[in-house]
């Protein structure tokens, strides 16, 4: 794939990812009821646009097309489904990948993302340390997960917006943020790469993962 186009796939995976939850609490807030259901469809729909360019195969635009249609049906009949169901799914199947990393002979999610920064083997304080962090990761998820179906059966609808669309993905940087400032200045006396390389170690390590 062309550089430029790999470019304009990340930019656009990221403004989607920036927009869609913004857009939907707006709509829950400002909007008619019908909205918050349309702008989760339509956020999925041009996630698979995205993902069925970038792939380039004719399966994938078949499978985009089928994802579209299902997408139509959903926003007619069980709006519901698009409305509560994404931030708990999400939430919960990264909080079992991040889970799943912790047991016995497999490496921490957090691991394999240090042992790029620091280009070899980690020192034992290292490995506890990412070790930790693997285990935050995935009680934090697995509470936003808990939390935004709870929310969603007992607490208003604006309320439930506000965590599940503002207040969750704060809650998530503020833990990618803050332990990369706690590491700094803990393990100060290893190599740190900036929060850009770090990001991109993290997409390396995905990529790595569905091989």
């Amino acid at each position: 794939m062309p550089r430029a186009q790999r470019v304009w796939i990340r930019r656009s995976v990221l403004l989607l990812a920036c927009a869609w939850p913004l857009s939907l609490h707006y709509a829950i807030v400002f909007a008619a009821p019908a909205w918050p259901a349309r702008v989760t469809a339509a956020a999925i729909a041009l996630g698979t646009l995205i993902w069925a360019i970038a792939d380039g195969r004719l399966a994938a635009a078949i499978l985009a097309t089928g994802i579209a249609v299902l997408l139509g049906i959903t926003v007619l009949y069980i709006p519901q489904v698009l409305l509560f169901a994404p931030p708990v799914i999400i939430n919960a199947v990264l909080a079992v990948f991040f889970g799943a990393s912790l047991r016995t002979g497999r490496e921490p999610i957090i691991g394999i993302f240090a042992r790029l920064e620091q280009g070899g083997i980690l020192p034992p304080d290292l490995a506890r340390h990412a070790r930790s962090v693997t285990w935050l990761w995935t009680l934090l998820l697995a509470a936003c997960a808990t939390l935004a179906m709870a929310l969603a059966i007992w607490a208003s609808l604006e309320t439930w917006s506000l965590f599940a669309n503002v207040v969750n993905y704060a809650l998530i940087a503020a833990l990618f943020i803050g332990e990369y400032l706690y590491r700094r200045v803990r393990y100060r006396h290893y190599r740190h790469a900036s929060l850009a390389a770090l990001l991109r170690n993290v997409r390396s390590a995905s990529l790595f993962a569905r091989r």
